[in-house]
């Protein structure tokens, strides 16, 4: 039974492991409605990153009578600049109404492997926390104040020499898949994953996203090559990253179900490296699965990580 439950809820209360959502109640008949509110507010998160092609990586909401607190950790994707330069104006429009401004902070680590935004870029990034801030104000009706962190997975820091001389053996043998429009965005990400906790709701996403686009091609011999090109991609290279020495894993697991080829029935398709233990506690198992709509159907995509 313990490969048939979210792996996270199976071991919360066990070890010394923290909620992500967390609230002051005075009694038991606020605990209730202060649950249903930061639920609330994760929703409402998730809807107004997702606009923005914004990936959430983790989103930690500690609410009480007075305040909001709030720890995002997000990447930014390709399409995130093009996007929030065409949403701007759009959005400023309608938060014409000014509030007075919450605090916020705002914590960068440094990459070799992400863009490094300009000046240009990185005032769009500003434009966009200040449009979050003043639509969560509206949203909670300025009742409360409101605290944010937000923190730029795409800024990390610099590896050292030995490092990255063993990145470079790493990019030889991925060579033949360099020219790939996902090649880069996958490896940044990737790189995300071994390097963070909690990283499997970012991996399930861009799998999921990657079978949309896939799909939206016309012809299906040229779907199902890009559907096996990309998954010979993934098996590749998460072979090679579990064992690198920056890897903060020691196992991993996907399962992709939908209809390959456009098949009457859907199948199954397991990557799985490393040592992996769902049924034990004191294994530190993230869980999150996602679900691709496309022309063909619905792809589900399960992502299981177990950390050192």
């Amino acid at each position: 039974m313990g490969q048939k439950v979210d792996a996270r809820i199976f071991r919360l209360g066990v070890g010394k492991k923290n909620w992500e959502l967390k609230h002051i109640e005075k009694n038991n008949e606020e605990s209730s409605l202060y649950l249903y509110k930061t639920l609330e507010i994760q929703k409402y998160l998730n809807r107004f990153f997702s606009l923005y092609k914004v990936k959430i990586h983790n989103c930690k909401i500690f609410y009480s009578n007075n305040s909001l607190q709030l720890f995002i950790s997000f990447y930014i994707t390709e399409k995130t600049i093009y996007i929030i330069n065409k949403n701007l104006t759009k959005y400023q429009k309608k938060l014409s109404i000014r509030f007075k401004r919450p605090c916020i902070q705002k914590k960068n680590k440094k990459s070799i492997l992400s863009y490094k935004p300009n000046l240009k870029q990185t005032m769009m990034l500003q434009e966009f926390q200040d449009i979050l801030l003043e639509s969560l104000t509206i949203y909670t009706k300025g009742k409360v104040n409101i605290f944010v962190t937000m923190q730029n997975l795409n800024n990390q820091k610099n590896l050292s020499y030995n490092r990255i001389k063993n990145w470079k053996t790493i990019f030889k043998q991925l060579k033949k898949f360099v020219r790939n429009s996902f090649f880069k965005e996958a490896i940044n990400i990737l790189f995300v994953n071994i390097t963070k906790r909690k990283s499997a709701k970012l991996l399930a996403e861009f799998i999921s996203d990657q079978f949309k686009i896939n799909q939206l091609k016309t012809d299906q011999m040229a779907i199902s090559r890009k559907d096996n090109y990309f998954l010979g991609f993934l098996k590749q290279t998460i072979k090679l990253l579990i064992n690198a020495e920056v890897s903060g894993l020691t196992g991993i697991k996907i399962v992709i179900k939908g209809r390959f080829n456009r098949a009457p029935r859907a199948k199954s398709v397991t990557i799985q490296f490393g040592k992996f233990s769902l049924q034990s506690f004191d294994s530190k198992i993230d869980y999150f699965q996602s679900t691709a709509y496309t022309i063909n159907g619905t792809f589900g995509v399960k992502v299981w990580m177990r950390e050192n």
